[in-house]
């Protein structure tokens, strides 16, 4: 076992690990006869990667890590960081290096034996470029080597303290063999997938589908029933009547189904909470030279206090969001209660136009994928009724993201922050706010050195002092327009007897605690 030498809120330490992992779940869950099967459907694209490849996933959650892989790390519901396949680890007292004390009896599920080996090359082919996986610029960038000091020890050594680095272990950086992968190449590991995680690839049909099969006696925890299927079902109505025709044990959902599941008995509603805060970016921003509305503060303003959070949040999503003002999470440090979002104002929005130069209003555009436009066309209203006339263009998902990533939208787009709400601050805004990061859309020179700045901060006060800062650089830059939380909605059916999501994931996993009713 490491001893750490100074304590670092941003990562806990476990003392006692094989006894607080035994009390969690303990080895007397596993069933001698895994039976049962559970489908899933989820409007998230799981294949935001190439089959079942983890490195080369490019957005969203990627569920993969946490059922056909394993990581050093993992998390509770509760997000209390817990061994994986490190036993134990410690952190440089100035943050430039995390050593990992690995496990020394878990196998792949091809029989190969994990190994420090594997870690290094795992993490290693998750920065190459050209498979583009979401974290890799950052670290690319960030990790300066990774270092095998014995079979089962490993350092990954930073040029900067990456506080965010041990939640993206559990978050989407499965962990995979160095022989197998070699042998078989890339496009033979993502038809064929092995990890060490709970479950087994079975099959799978690109952005169609995935399966897989629960591993018996894994050393984490193992699912009680014997498969899992994971399907990509883009309509609402479709996940819905799949729930209800029992085609589907659990369905992701949007708002408006919400009433109708609580209307039938056999079906429940199970909140994953605090995964999101929506928000809206202002694309005109990026390009200045084109002279718009939005690139004046003042503008930008009035577009807050247009729109009415309270009303939107009852009426049209249906009370499983809440109008949020503060930038942190609930569960980060920095976290205000006492920030509250910005009032429904529509005659100070009015003004604040005037004073802009648009006393008579402007025209704009509100670009959104499928899934965002029954709420899109109600803040579209609310503009319209200031005068910033918004005309709401509604995209398939696909082509939408690729305009956000190739930064040719105008007007305003729908951009969720957080996604993994996570305890550090500067850990959680450096995906969106970080100059050259995928999702940095637009930041600023503030923004970017608060949340810089804020990697370096070790002590919990430390910590606490960074996340205001970094709320307070967002807030006042009003780059992005911060709406409200969603809790995002799954409908579970009459078969499920247990499943609680971790608080903060999108899309929600934990698949392998699921219970079935006897």
């Amino acid at each position: 076992m490491f001893v750490a030498k100074r304590r670092h809120p941003w990562i806990l330490w476990l003392a006692a690990v094989a006894a607080a992992v035994g009390l969690l779940f303990p080895a007397a869950a596993w069933a001698a006869t895994q039976t049962g099967d559970v489908v899933i459907a989820t409007q998230t694209a799981t294949f935001s990667q190439v089959g079942g490849d983890p490195a080369t996933h490019n957005a969203g959650f990627p569920v993969l890590a946490r059922t056909v892989f394993d990581s050093l790390i993992w998390a509770d519901e509760n997000q209390n960081m817990l061994p994986g396949l490190a036993k134990s680890w410690k952190i440089a007292p100035d943050g430039k290096y995390i050593e990992f004390a690995l496990r020394d009896d878990v196998t792949f599920h091809n029989g190969d034996k994990f190994t420090a080996e594997d870690v290094k090359y795992s993490l290693e082919t998750y920065m190459r470029k050209e498979l583009r996986y979401l974290f890799s610029p950052f670290w690319r960038k960030n990790i300066t080597g990774i270092e095998v000091l014995g079979p089962y020890q490993v350092r990954v050594n930073f040029k900067a303290p990456d506080p965010g680095f041990p939640a993206r272990m559990w978050w989407g950086t499965g962990f995979f063999g160095k022989k197998y992968r070699e042998s078989v190449g890339d496009k033979g590991f993502a038809d064929k997938p092995v990890g060490t995680g709970p479950f087994r690839w079975l099959e799978y049909k690109q952005d169609v589908y995935w399966k897989v099969e629960a591993v018996p006696k894994h050393f984490r925890h193992t699912p009680e029933y014997k498969t899992l299927k994971v399907l990509y079902v883009p309509e609402n109505s479709t996940r819905m009547a799949m729930l209800k025709a029992g085609e589907a044990d659990i369905a992701q959902l949007i708002g408006p189904s919400v009433a109708d599941v609580k209307a039938d008995p056999k079906l429940r509603i199970v909140l994953a909470r605090y995964p999101i805060l929506q928000c809206l970016i202002f694309a005109d921003l990026i390009k200045p030279e084109q002279k718009s509305p939005f690139l004046d503060i003042r503008v930008r303003e009035a577009a807050s206090l247009a729109i009415d959070r309270e009303t939107i949040c009852k009426k049209v999503l249906f009370d499983v969001s809440e109008p949020y003002g503060d930038y942190c999470s609930p569960i980060t440090w920095g976290h205000d209660p006492s920030i509250k979002p910005d009032p429904y104002n529509p005659e100070r929005a009015k003004a604040l136009l005037r004073e802009a130069g648009y006393a008579n209003g402007f025209d704009t555009s509100f670009a959104t994928g499928a899934s965002g436009q029954f709420w899109a066309e109600a803040v579209a209203a609310n503009l319209t009724a200031v005068g910033i006339r918004t005309k709401v263009e509604v995209m398939e998902t696909g082509v939408f993201i690729d305009k956000v990533f190739s930064r040719t939208h105008t007007g305003l787009i729908p951009k969720p922050l957080w996604y993994n709400a996570e305890k550090h601050a500067s850990a959680e805004a450096s995906d969106d706010f970080i100059e050259g990061m995928p999702w940095a859309y637009n930041t600023t020179p503030e923004i970017n050195q608060a949340v810089m700045d804020g990697m370096k901060a070790s002590s919990e006060a430390d910590m606490i002092a960074a996340g205001k800062r970094i709320s307070k650089a967002i807030r006042e830059s009003r780059v992005r327009l911060l709406l409200w939380v969603n809790h995002v909605p799954y409908g579970v059916g009459p078969r499920i007897a247990y499943w609680q999501p971790e608080i903060g994931a999108m899309p929600a996993a934990a698949y392998e605690m699921i219970r079935l009713k006897k």
